[in-house]
């Protein structure tokens, strides 16, 4: 192999570390060249996530319990965006006490269904944090108010569950958008 100009030097020392450089170069290119690709675990970790995350949007859409309170781990914490649940929520009593309300409230409003609501996320944003957290923010538009949302996924074996959920809603002024 003849080994480029760019790396041929004139005085020995610089030629016996510029050959050393390059055979270590065409070494490690080889080495590469065979090794299999491994999957870009952030880029699974997302579109894995991307998945859990309208699984559970259908399903509170949809307001289907069993599934909807599958997408938490037991040990998830969760802010909603009201004053009357002012209080964090912790664990599986806290999340089926709260949400089941919230179910209840909804399908009182409800002129039919399924589904009983539409969650749309915008600007919808998923940045893996660590191998098996990705954390999930986006905004859930209406005329009245903007709503906020940052969820944190976490791998529990090969399920993606919300280990925390932080909601928020802003109220539009008059005229606004």
């Amino acid at each position: 192999m003849r080994v480029p100009r760019m790396f041929v030097r004139s005085s020995r020392c610089h030629s016996a570390i510029g050959g050393a450089l390059v055979i270590s170069a065409i070494v490690a290119t080889s080495a590469r060249a065979q090794a299999r690709p491994q999957p870009n675990t952030s880029t699974a970790d997302s579109v894995s996530v991307a998945a859990a995350l309208h699984q559970f949007l259908v399903a509170f859409e949809n307001l289907d319990w069993p599934v909807f309170r599958a997408a938490f781990s037991d040990s998830a914490t969760i802010f909603q965006p009201v004053p009357q649940m002012a209080e964090r929520v912790t664990g599986p009593r806290g999340i089926d006490s709260t949400f089941r309300a919230v179910f209840a409230a909804i399908r009182a409003q409800a002129r039919g269904g399924p589904p009983y609501q539409r969650l749309e996320p915008v600007d919808l944003r998923i940045q893996p944090l660590a191998v098996g957290t990705v954390l999930v923010t986006f905004e859930l538009h209406s005329p009245e108010r903007v709503g906020r949302r940052t969820i944190v996924f976490r791998r529990e074996g090969s399920t993606w569950r919300i280990f925390h959920l932080h909601a928020s809603s802003i109220v539009r002024p008059p005229g606004g958008s």
